[in-house]
């Protein structure tokens, strides 16, 4: 009976037989066949885009290590130039005060 339903009625002598192809033996010749052809180079594929997968993993961890990295160096020099800022502007204050001392010492020694 490989590859046909016999169906069953209630009467004497009513049975239908048909053929079908047997969709389990065909399915597993087709994968068996597809196997021998394009398994190793399915597999080799499937490797190739998992160690794609990996690289992309690590190359994305080192990316934000680095963008961290520099991030930090950003905020360090922008507080190192904030403080130059500071300096610099009191300097300037010293220096303007200063002057503003010695115009004062001239100005009372010419009346």
């Amino acid at each position: 009976m490989n590859g046909q339903i016999t169906y069953l009625n209630a009467g004497p002598g009513s049975e239908q037989t048909t053929m079908e192809p047997a969709p389990t033996d065909a399915s597993n010749t087709i994968e068996k066949v597809r196997e021998l052809l394009y398994g190793n180079a399915m597999r080799s594929q499937g490797r190739r885009v998992e160690d794609l997968r990996e690289a992309m993993t690590d190359l994305e961890q080192r990316m934000v290590q680095r963008f961290n990295d520099m991030q930090k160096s950003i905020d360090a020099l922008a507080l190192s130039l904030r403080m130059e800022q500071s300096n610099a502007v009191r300097a300037i204050g010293g220096a303007v005060t200063e002057m503003g001392r010695q115009i004062s010492a001239l100005a009372d020694r010419n009346p």
